[in-house]
């Protein structure tokens, strides 16, 4: 493993706790509010979504920052994955 390798993957952890943690905010804030049942077994994450949505639009004017934190470090999870594991794999090959 390469010190490149190294760097993408703690870069990619600390994408990951981000957006982990910015989801949690934005449950324990529907929860709060009684906008989601805590013992759903088969929650929809969607939902949770636009119903965050909805409402921090309704209350505050504007969506909330934990959504776009999480949209936002989420992206950088995938891509990072995504454009490195071309970059070490695929282009080698080509």
């Amino acid at each position: 493993m390469s010190q490149t390798d190294i760097t993408i993957l703690v870069l990619m952890v600390i994408a990951a706790v981000v957006s982990a943690g910015s989801f949690s905010a934005i449950v324990r804030y529907l929860f709060e509010h009684g906008l989601a049942d805590p013992n759903d077994r088969k929650p929809n994450i969607l939902a949770f979504y636009k119903q965050f949505i909805a409402h921090t639009k309704k209350q505050m004017g504007r969506i909330g920052n934990a959504f776009w934190v999480h949209i936002v470090f989420a992206a950088v999870f995938i891509l990072v994955g995504v454009g490195y594991t071309i970059y070490r794999w695929v282009l080698p090959l080509l």
